[in-house]
């Protein structure tokens, strides 16, 4: 199971804000459960009924699918809430297909919001 900590864990997920997301949810997870050197790549992007997808690329292979699903989710969603889902999703493919074996748990920083200039 996925630990979390930080103080941008009980932020309220914004599905409208891809940087935000990208910044705060999937580089943190990602980040948590890759070693260094083992990410080749990393992209974020909307499909066609809402969902937001991540790609990830790591020693060869790709994982990609959606981790959250679209205005029906629930508006009291959090940061903590949606980056937990994805390692979850992360932590079975990352075992199985980059670290031959090994479970990597992951433990999550997500930052504060970046304050506004």
């Amino acid at each position: 199971m996925p630990s979390l900590r930080g103080p941008g864990i009980d932020d309220r997920f914004d599905p409208s804000d891809l940087d935000d997301v990208r910044e705060r949810v999937v580089a943190p997870t990602v980040e948590a459960l890759l070693r260094p050197g083992e990410l080749q790549a990393m992209d974020v992007g909307r499909g066609p009924a809402q969902e937001i997808w991540a790609q990830v690329t790591a020693l060869g292979k790709t994982w990609q699918a959606a981790f959250w699903f679209g205005p029906q989710a629930d508006p009291e969603e959090t940061l903590g809430e949606v980056a937990y889902y994805l390692a979850d999703r992360l932590e079975d493919w990352i075992c199985e297909e980059v670290a031959w074996g090994e479970q990597r748990i992951a433990d999550i920083r997500i930052p504060a919001r970046r304050q506004s200039a």
